[in-house]
């Protein structure tokens, strides 16, 4: 189940219209299943693209082993996130854990990561999403009353304000707003409503400036200085969004460089506004997003010229 888009300005409206408020944790959003075996319990750890995390998050998968052991047929929806020396999701430090192809067991001690869960969408094997969101919200509290870390819940609350301060005063990504009588259901529904501190957009790359260097006989191509960021609209069709500047850390741009070698490149861009020829305004480049799609990519993600949700 997916989010649609919206603005701090909808917080009271979504609150008097029946909504929950759930902390939005800035990580690799994943579904957790526990299943029974005849030897031993199992876990398995998937994105949204069909990647496989089990491996490689091993504190995690020995901690759901244990849930596992005592509630097979659990199916999560989750993010998996590091956390900072604040104890808070740390977007780059999950994308410094998840960039390691291999060594698991010495990232687990470098970099441990934590489980934040935040919806039940399968208890003792049967199904739950079609309870309401109150109902799974309820009895993912009761399965998770003994987890301990590496395994928690996301904080939650009816009233958006007091959790709104909680994320403006730590630097957090946002909230989402749950209406509490829905259903889980796959796709974007206007059930689920992201609220964002920053406007960010995940761009695909579809040009690169190498800068005027670039164009001389023999010259290398170190690093670019520019990149130019497409949309997809709703036929499907890419829409160039203007430029960003790609002068950021060594890291970044090495990663970067992977992904024009790999592609396709997604990048998280943070921006002021859309102006009116359809450009973002006063972009800046974030990140580099290796655990969302190309149809991740549309612009249904942008706020309207006007600044008003789009």
């Amino acid at each position: 189940m997916l989010a649609e888009r919206g603005s701090v300005d909808d917080l009271g409206r979504l609150a008097a219209a029946g909504y929950a408020f759930d902390l939005k944790v800035d990580g690799i959003r994943a579904l957790v299943s526990t299943q029974p075996a005849a030897a031993a319990p199992r876990v398995q750890m998937t994105t949204r693209l069909g990647a496989d995390l089990t491996v490689r998050f091993p504190e995690l998968r020995d901690a759901l082993l244990t849930v596992a052991s005592e509630r097979p047929g659990l199916v999560l929806d989750t993010e998996v996130a590091v956390p900072d020396e604040r104890g808070l999701p740390s977007w780059p430090l999950t994308q410094q854990r998840t960039a390691q192809r291999s060594g698991a067991a010495r990232w687990a001690a470098e970099l441990p990561a934590r489980l934040y869960v935040f919806d039940l969408l399968g208890l003792d094997g049967e199904p739950t999403t079609g309870w309401t969101y109150d109902q799974r919200r309820d009895a993912l509290e009761q399965v998770a009353a003994d987890w301990t870390p590496p395994l928690g819940l996301t904080l939650t609350s009816v009233d958006p304000w007091p959790l709104w301060e909680v994320v403006t005063g730590h630097g957090l990504e946002g909230v989402i707003a749950k209406r509490r009588g829905s259903r889980y259901r796959r796709g974007r529904s206007a059930d689920w409503v992201k609220i964002k501190t920053l406007r960010t957009v995940s761009c695909l790359v579809g040009g690169v400036d190498w800068g005027p260097a670039a164009d001389l006989p023999g010259a290398p191509r170190e690093y670019p200085r520019a990149l130019d960021l497409y949309l997809l609209d709703a036929d499907g069709e890419l829409r160039p969004m203007g430029r960003v500047g790609a002068s950021t850390s060594d890291r970044l741009r090495r990663q970067i460089l992977d992904g024009l070698r790999r592609p396709p490149l997604i990048v998280e861009i943070e921006y002021a506004s859309v102006t009116a020829a359809g450009r973002l305004r006063q972009p800046v480049l974030r990140q580099v997003r290796t655990d969302v799609g190309v149809l991740d990519c549309g612009m249904d993600q942008l706020a309207a010229p006007d600044g008003s949700s789009g």
